[in-house]
């Protein structure tokens, strides 16, 4: 398994293919753990201000590969143009939604909840998963369980 074995098989079959609900097992559960992975950091980030290094890893690798696929799909993007400079915050929070997409897609598949599957034009809006966690409240006991090890019931009746 290799970053390039990704490439080769879901990359370079387009930006459709890195939707989570279109990724086979294998390659979910890779993004999956690299998607949990970014999340913790980012809420410890934002904990205590500490910088932590997200991306050292082939699963991570994997998972901005796929937010840069689908955000070149977004904008058209054409190889041969002039690169154009990516805002460093809207990344990080398309990063963000594809992260959680993720995430959900997961639990989807290991549950009897249903979701609205995105698409390339939805998978980063940030509306789409507040609308799938306000149709789901456990939704996001089990984000915060996944993510950073807490069942937010038991912590709030304390």
């Amino acid at each position: 398994m290799s970053i390039n074995r990704f490439m080769d098989e879901v990359i370079a079959r387009g930006a459709e293919a890195v939707l989570p609900h279109n990724l086979d097992e294998e390659w979910l559960e890779r993004l999956f753990i690299a998607a949990k992975a970014f999340l913790a950091i980012a809420v410890r980030e934002e904990e205590c201000g500490e910088e932590e290094e997200p991306f050292g890893d082939e699963n991570s690798m994997m998972l901005l590969t796929s937010v840069t696929e689908l955000t070149q799909s977004q904008k058209s993007y054409v190889p041969d143009e002039a690169d154009e400079e990516v805002d460093e915050g809207l990344f990080f929070e398309h990063l963000s939604c594809y992260a959680l997409s993720v995430l959900f897609e997961a639990i989807r598949k290991e549950s009897e909840f249903t979701f609205d599957l995105p698409t390339i034009e939805t998978i980063f809006d940030r509306e789409r998963l507040y609308a799938i966690e306000q149709d789901t409240p456990v939704i996001t006991e089990i984000l915060n369980e996944l993510v950073i090890g807490k069942d937010t019931e038991n912590s709030a009746e304390a």
